[in-house]
């Protein structure tokens, strides 16, 4: 049996002990099936179906601490996104985040962005309320909606429950779907839409017996895109059971697996003021060797380098929108599975036991030859969560153990990544640096064991390419005083006891490191309630964070300089947080709004760099929900982010610069972030079943590049749609960015001066559902 299987059945066993002895302990009856009525109608505050409620107050919610809140009560800033919501915009990956929340701007992260970013740091992903795996910047396997029911979003780190990680921005919390327990049902949807949009979905479930029921859905994609040469074709399948076999005891296990063949999406490179004002781009080839190049070879792309290009700059002209930096055929593949199983015992009246194990498998691998290489051969996650919550008449208390296996091995290669040297107005097909003498003469790197003609730069390079694995316990305590109906106090610790050991994979004599490390994260909150469906709340929380790898691959790697072992330092940066809010649900919970101010400093590597930067962040949040009736509903936000850091890290894109373009080595304003957002969402349904939604989205202005030379100005996007809903029919018709505005999206802040995306013109997609 090897280390991972090894861990994962421990994981999985311990966890199925410590459910099931507590169940075994009683041998209730089954409950009585109106039982599930009466479940469904607390959450009903109006007549508002369950599925169509977007008021934050109508819904559970225990991402943030473990426990069944009233949203109201909990000293956190968290947006909760309905599944209506998320079919009114027409989610397509994470970016869409910041068309229903406040602080949620995601850069464009090579075009494959897996976490969204929040007040301007990358966020975590969990699913169920426990964290997902254990990434290193947010890019990845493009996120998958299929399971999704609705989304929680948390400002802010995550609480000694969840414990710390790399990420303490702030949270996702994909709450999956669930069985069907009144009966069986089921859609069927299809999606058509601009530059070949092709996608579709079955969903499926019932119940199997009183205490059983099941739900299986399933959704693919075959899609080509806005870009030249952008395709995305996805398989996704979702599985889902729950088993209750008496009314204290619930079993809720669910599964997914997805495959992805996907390209990259570096937008265009060469980026100038001219460019994002007018679409004007300089062209040129390099002139290395004396060589200007030949009609054989349009790119010069055999005596292209790494970095020290000659270049022939040429005259600038009007690009096209659609094109950027790829050459056809290259493209990502990606294949997971998510395996999770969530037992809750009610043991005594005060006390409920609850486990969650969790299992993740990623195997993925990238490869743009202008030049990118990532191979992930895999990733393997296991976490294990047990849970006692104690409810009693003043305190509530969630005390347990946490346990946490992580093993990874990742290729990366992003040395030789020229990306300014080639030109988008020529012949894409010699975007290659295969092609390039100095790329075949040692540019390129080690070969990667077990993949032909792929290469990869030592992860005492680089401080990404890994053989690594973590074990970790944490012991947790969250707890909350109502000191009396005025006034709580919540205060939360954990300790996570981590073993890490890392070996470098391709640098002989492949050296090996481990290290031990006790990771600490405290929080402590007072709320006031001037009334009972208000709050105000101070919350301070500090924490203690790995850094991980600094490229996509994850896992860890935290080298000292000398590359003899492992720097504690990467492995306990500081986070601080400081967070004034309040909340009100008005008019007879028909009106929810809360505000917050925040202060946070912490320390983090940034892309591709091994360098520790601070950050600061303080920011202003407001949002608005407004939901009279079944027939209309509204929600507004707004957020104001100032965000600076240390001397970073940048790239020139192996080309020297533009005049226009500037490397800037002082403190200053984190780059890819606009200072306010503004987004809007309004649906209205008429009785006889037509409706109208529209959605805004306003940034202000976003420095592309640190030295603050290249801004995207303030801009917009409206997003407009109609339907007709019948009893098994919905229609829908959307036009997205309905004005068609030349909108541009920045990249990670390292490459600042070599990319930008231009986003999506005008764009229709016309969506059939079938109830059944």
């Amino acid at each position: 049996m090897n280390r991972s299987t090894g861990a994962a059945l421990l994981l999985t066993a311990m966890g199925a002990f410590v459910v099931g002895s507590a169940s075994a302990l009683r041998a209730d009856a089954a409950p009585d099936p109106a039982d599930e009525t009466v479940r469904l109608e607390k959450l009903e505050i109006t007549d508002v179906p369950v599925e169509k409620q977007i008021l934050p107050t109508s819904r559970p919610f225990e991402s943030v601490f473990g426990t069944n809140d009233n949203i109201v009560d909990v000293p956190r800033n968290v947006t909760i996104i309905s599944r209506q919501q998320l079919n009114d915009i027409s989610i397509s990956d994470v970016r869409d985040f910041s068309k229903l929340t406040s602080s949620s701007y995601t850069t464009t992260n090579f075009g494959a962005p897996a976490n969204p970013s929040i007040r301007g740091q990358t966020a975590d992903m969990f699913i169920n309320g426990v964290r997902a795996s254990m990434t290193s910047n947010g890019n990845g396997i493009p996120l998958d909606f299929n399971s999704v029911e609705s989304v929680n979003i948390v400002k802010g780190p995550a609480t000694a429950v969840q414990g710390a990680s790399m990420y303490v921005g702030g949270f996702a919390d994909l709450i999956t779907k669930r069985p069907f327990f009144d009966g069986f049902k089921g859609t069927a949807s299809y999606t058509i839409g601009s530059y070949g949009l092709n996608r579709w979905t079955l969903d499926v479930g019932g119940p199997v017996s009183k205490q059983t029921a099941y739900r299986i859905s399933y959704s693919g994609e075959y899609s080509d895109g806005y870009w030249n040469d952008w395709y995305k074709r996805t398989q996704s399948l979702y599985g889902a059971a729950i088993w209750r076999p008496n009314d204290r005891y619930e079993l809720f296990v669910n599964a997914s697996a997805y495959y992805g063949d996907y390209t990259e999406n570096w937008g265009i490179n060469r980026v100038t003021q001219d460019l994002i004002d007018n679409l004007s781009y300089v062209t040129g080839i390099n002139t290395n060797n004396g060589s200007a190049g030949s009609p054989s070879d349009p790119q010069n792309s055999v005596n292209v380098k790494g970095g020290g290009n000659e270049m022939a700059w040429g005259p600038a002209v009007t690009l096209n929108r659609h094109l950027r930096l790829i050459k056809p055929g290259n493209n990502s593949i990606a294949r997971s599975f998510n395996f999770q199983a969530i037992q809750t015992d009610r043991a005594t009246d005060v006390l409920m036991v609850k486990n969650t194990t969790f299992l993740s498998y990623v195997r993925r691998d990238t490869l743009s030859t202008y030049y990118y290489s990532e191979i992930i051969d895999p990733s393997f996650f296991a976490e294990n969560r047990t849970e006692l919550l104690f409810e009693l008449p003043k305190v509530t208390v969630n005390t347990g153990l946490d346990l946490r296996y992580q093993r990874t091995k990742a290729y990366d290669d992003y040395f030789f990544e020229p990306v300014n040297v080639w030109d988008l107005t020529r012949d894409h097909g010699y975007i290659d640096v295969y092609n390039s003498t100095a790329f075949q003469s040692g540019g390129r790197g080690f070969s990667v064991p077990g993949w032909e003609n792929r290469y990869a730069e030592p992860g005492l390079f680089n401080g990404d390419t890994n053989h690594s694995w973590s074990l970790t316990g944490g012991p947790f305590v969250q707890t909350t005083w109502r000191i009396n109906p005025k006034f709580s106090l919540v205060a939360g610790g954990r300790y996570d006891f981590m073993h890490a050991h890392v070996q470098e994979p391709l640098l002989p004599p492949y050296p090996e490191a481990s290290i031990d490390v006790a990771i600490p994260n405290a929080n402590g909150s007072l709320i006031f309630k001037p009334t009972e469906t208000s709050s105000v709340y101070f919350t301070y929380n500090y924490s203690e964070n790995t850094s991980g790898a600094v490229g996509n691959g994850g896992g860890i790697t935290g080298w000292n300089a000398a590359g003899t072992a492992l720097d504690r330092q990467n492995f306990t940066q500081p986070s601080e947080l400081y967070e004034l809010g309040a909340k009100y649900s008005v008019l007879n919970n028909k009106v929810f709004f809360n505000v917050a101010l925040f202060d946070q400093k912490r320390s983090a590597k940034s892309t591709s760099s091994t360098i520790l930067n601070t950050y600061r962040y303080r920011g202003f949040e407001a949002e608005a929900n407004f939901q009279p009736n079944k027939s209309f509903y509204a929600t507004l936000s707004y957020s104001l982010i100032d965000a600076t850091q240390s001397a970073p890290f940048q790239s020139d894109g192996g080309t020297p610069l533009l005049p226009s373009q500037g490397i800037y080595y002082g403190d200053g304003r984190v780059s890819g972030l606009p200072r306010h957002l503004i987004n809007a969402l309004a649906t209205y349904t008429f009785e006889n079943g037509f409706g109208l939604s529209g959605t805004l989205l306003v940034t202000s202005k976003i420095n592309n590049n640190f030295a603050g030379t290249l801004v995207i100005p303030w801009q917009y996007s409206l997003d407009l749609s109609a339907f007709y809903a019948l009893k098994k029919w919905d229609f829908r018709l959307t036009v997205l960015n309905a004005t068609d505005e030349k909108n541009w999206a920045p990249p990670n802040a390292v490459y600042g001066n070599g990319s930008i995306l231009a986003l999506p013109g005008t764009e229709l997609q016309f969506t059939v559902r079938y109830k059944f």
